[in-house]
């Protein structure tokens, strides 16, 4: 049964519980009439779910299935054009972050042709004069919080860089949370998206810029990843667990959409941009090294996470313990060890972690952070070093 949500610091209205996908049509015909835009990947488009929800729609709907993981500026510029030529008057996002994403970047380039092309200035704010096109999103993935969040992370082509978007006019309207469409995504995929989920959750808690609510949001979100992760991770799933896991994802996204990240997302996005590993494997992989690195100079928030990772040992042993506890839920659903694993090479470490330094989640780390401080943190991640 569907539940609605709404929160306070928060302009996205949340649709959650088994079956609610099948209020998309309703919430689209809130924000007026006319086609719809729907934005996903090739796997999700195979989906009988997914041609059963486009024969209901009320209004004629134009799907794009053409988003690649990491989704670069070239797919959205081309799809901003053909979403432009429909007269499309909502667009829609279904599947993993990579597809939200570029939902939220595409109803931008409808309407302001060259748009995205201008956004690549690292360090600078992203720029919105005409606002987007409505937006809709729909996760089939429990992990990258998109949905609620005002972020978009695109791949630039040219310059090679994963950059993050951020701006308030890319706050989705409503989000559709239905733990149904999650069973048929792969296992890598779940595992890689709760691990994700779990990065934003310790991520956020450890800002600079957390607050009370927002740690009592991680918090939360840290504890149900941690109990939940496994059975959604199992083959098959527990459907259950999923739609647990999707709403402590969900939560975590709350939290860090006013924290801001870290250390691990800051060395993510090189990795991804670089040698295309997914954006949660990146971060499975590197949050017990960022979480080691950082907990020297926040101990007391390390031992929380700690506690919220189900640890309870005496307190002066519990913060080193946080970053151990990580290491042994990934392990345990199967999540890469090492960077080497999944194709990261020694030479490239240099220029991903200068790479590194620009990002806005370097302001907010808890630790102070130096280039050779990232640089290290790669090389012990490089082989699985501990």
């Amino acid at each position: 049964m569907a539940s609605y949500s709404a929160f306070d610091d928060s302009p996205v209205r949340v649709v959650a519980g088994d079956g609610a996908a099948a209020e998309l049509w309703d919430l689209v015909g809130r924000l007026g009439t006319g086609p719809a835009f729907l934005v996903c990947g090739a796997s999700v488009a195979r989906r009988d779910w997914l041609s059963r929800l486009v024969q209901a729609a009320p209004v004629p709907v134009e799907v794009f299935a053409e988003v690649e993981p990491d989704p670069s500026d070239d797919t959205v510029t081309r799809a901003g054009a053909v979403a432009a030529a429909a007269g499309a008057r909502v667009v829609i996002g279904v599947g993993g972050g990579s597809s939200m994403d570029a939902a939220k970047a595409i109803a931008a380039e409808a309407v302001a042709p060259g748009w995205v092309a201008a956004q690549d200035r690292p360090g600078e704010p992203t720029e919105i004069t005409t606002a987007p096109l409505p937006i809709v999103l729909v996760p089939t993935t429990a992990g990258t919080a998109s949905e609620v969040t005002p972020f978009s992370v695109i791949t630039f082509t040219q310059t090679r860089r994963k950059l993050v978007l951020n701006h308030p006019a890319l706050y989705a309207r409503y989000a559709v949370l239905d733990p149904e469409l999650l069973v048929s995504a792969p296992r890598d995929a779940r595992v890689a998206a709760g691990l994700d989920a779990l990065t934003h959750g310790v991520e956020s808690y450890a800002s600079r810029q957390a607050t009370p609510q927002t740690r009592a949001r991680a918090y939360s979100a840290i504890e149900e990843i941690r109990t939940h992760l496994p059975g959604a991770s199992a083959d098959p799933p527990c459907v259950p667990s999923l739609g647990r896991l999707q709403w402590a994802a969900m939560v975590a996204g709350l939290a860090f959409s006013h924290t801001r990240l870290g250390i691990v997302h800051a060395l993510a996005l090189p990795v991804s941009a670089l040698f295309g590993v997914p954006h949660g494997v990146a971060n499975a992989i590197l949050l017990p090294y960022g979480m080691r690195y950082n907990a020297p100079a926040a101990e007391a928030v390390y031992d929380d996470i700690a506690r919220a990772l189900g640890e309870t040992a005496g307190a002066g042993d519990l913060a080193p313990r946080a970053a151990e506890a990580v290491r042994r839920l990934a392990a345990a659903v199967g999540a890469p060890g090492s960077l080497a694993e999944v194709g990261v090479r020694e030479e490239a470490l240099a220029d991903m972690a200068a790479e590194a330094m620009k990002s806005a989640h370097i302001r907010v780390n808890p630790r102070p952070l130096e280039l050779e401080d990232l640089l290290e943190v790669y090389r012990q991640a490089l082989h699985g070093e501990w």
